[in-house]
């Protein structure tokens, strides 16, 4: 799917040239008191009128509406004097308290994200966040919880963000993972004790070793594992 982009460029903006173009930067508007059918419009007359102090490339909302506000590929005022050098696009979202809504912006917000870091010619599309523990210069650490109160967590925006989402997934994304053969072996160790006990069936402990066993299956598994020791 494509999304229309609608240009809404403000006047009276700065005109100064990237140092590199390396980054796009994810945001989302840190506004709670914002959040109902207006939201977009709110947010982008609010920017207009403080432009001269904080001001992005652009705005997704509205059910799934992009309006850009500023030209990419020159210096943005959203993420400190540290990060701005560095950023091809910056992108806000505005919040909803609306769940069908914010799934619209949300696929949006992604494909913007995509496509703005293929414009660019890099892969580097970061958080506020990131550029707070890496580059400082800012404290803001978006758009994690906004997003995490929506449903979406950070592991999930990450793949969302690799792969698309109109891609199906790429096999093995959401298999299990280790970082050591110690946490490895004790959750194999105890779906093998489940299987011995005939609490869950063998067939879990065979996805396991063959390595298709994903992290949603081993979540319900330690449900019913636990409710069936009782």
């Amino acid at each position: 799917m494509t999304y229309a982009i609608e240009q809404r460029l403000m006047s009276g903006l700065p005109n100064y040239a990237l140092t590199a173009a390396k980054y796009v930067i994810a945001h989302e508007s840190g506004n709670p008191n914002n959040c109902g059918s207006n939201a977009l419009e709110n947010e982008i007359a609010f920017m207009n009128r403080n432009k001269a102090n904080a001001f992005t490339s652009h705005w997704v909302g509205g059910g799934g509406k992009i309006v850009q506000v500023a030209p990419v590929n020159r210096v943005q005022y959203g993420c400190g004097p540290k990060g701005n050098p560095y950023c091809y696009a910056q992108v806000e979202l505005a919040r909803t308290n609306d769940t069908e809504q914010f799934k619209k912006d949300y696929a949006a917000y992604i494909w913007l994200l995509r496509e703005l870091a293929k414009g660019a010619g890099c892969n580097g599309i970061k958080s506020h966040r990131w550029i707070t523990d890496n580059l400082k210069g800012t404290t803001h650490r978006d758009p994690f919880s906004y997003l995490q109160s929506m449903g979406i967590s950070e592991e999930q925006f990450k793949l969302d963000i690799k792969n698309g989402l109109d891609k199906p997934k790429e096999k093995g994304d959401d298999t299990m993972q280790f970082t050591n053969e110690t946490t490895k072996a004790a959750v194999c160790d105890h779906i093998k004790q489940a299987v011995d006990k005939k609490l869950i069936d063998k067939m879990w402990l065979d996805k396991f070793d063959n390595g298709t066993m994903t992290n949603g299956d081993y979540e319900g598994l330690k449900l019913i594992i636990a409710q069936r020791i009782k």
